[in-house]
């Protein structure tokens, strides 16, 4: 497929979406959302597993900042796209503390904090593939308003009680960002490790909505504590793509 069908495929996808969300009915937060399976108080701390199953976040998070910080030899095809890697990074690291303090005291004003850096993270992976694969004239300026509307989106749920454009914000990140990987040139290696960070993304999100049954079976784990270690592991493929690639 030539390249400019590829950029008006891409434009239609992003704009289609946007354009449907407004069809769809304002979607508030369930009320049973902070009813998790695993209630357990552990060593006097509410939600034990849920709580310390982010703390590979902050592993993950503070290695990729490190590195992308301190660093001088990874590759950068833009060399622009240092910063939303550093930024993805941070927010990645971020949601280890704002995950941890949610699942602490889950309600709808501590989830936001949980929310914030995701949002964050989600805009800034997006922002990195239309810079270093998409278009990197546009991506150069483009990403930071990415980003911005991202946390824009939450800032409507909290604002307007809709969660629409959040919800299609995690949708774009792992649909659009596989629509892209697919359909645009790697300018660099080791794109199978962001498949596979796409990839624990989307099975964290399965093991989401099967929070209560794998608590029933396990009695061990439950599948929010899963999906912790699931989208934690996600980042990890992420920042082994960062740090393992070399051109093509």
């Amino acid at each position: 497929m030539e390249t400019g069908r590829k950029h008006a495929l891409l434009a239609v996808l992003v704009l289609g979406s946007v354009a449907a969300a407004f069809f769809v009915k304002p979607i508030s937060q369930p009320p049973g959302y902070h009813d998790f399976a695993d209630q357990r108080t552990l060593w006097g701390m509410p939600h034990f597993m849920d709580v310390v199953s982010n703390l590979p976040f902050l592993v993950v998070g503070g290695y990729g900042l490190y590195n992308a910080l301190s660093r001088t030899d990874l590759y950068y095809p833009v060399p622009e796209a240092r910063w939303p890697w550093t930024l993805l990074a941070l927010a990645i690291l971020l949601t280890g503390f704002g995950s941890a303090y949610y699942h602490r005291a889950p309600s709808d004003a501590t989830l936001f904090w949980d929310r914030l850096p995701m949002s964050i993270g989600f805009s800034a992976l997006l922002g990195i593939m239309i810079l270093e694969r998409v278009n990197p004239r546009l991506g150069r300026w483009g990403w930071i308003p990415i980003v911005l509307a991202g946390v824009g989106s939450l800032l409507y749920w909290r604002w307007q009680g809709d969660l629409r454009f959040y919800y299609l914000l995690q949708v774009w990140a792992v649909l659009l960002v596989g629509v892209i990987l697919a359909l645009f040139r790697a300018p660099c290696t080791q794109t199978g490790a962001l498949v596979e960070g796409i990839a624990s993304y989307a099975g964290s999100k399965l093991l989401e909505l099967l929070d209560a049954p794998i608590f029933s079976l396990t009695h061990v784990a439950s599948g929010h504590t899963l999906k912790h270690l699931a989208a934690a592991a996600g980042s990890w493929f992420l920042f082994m793509h960062l740090l393992r690639r070399r051109p093509v």
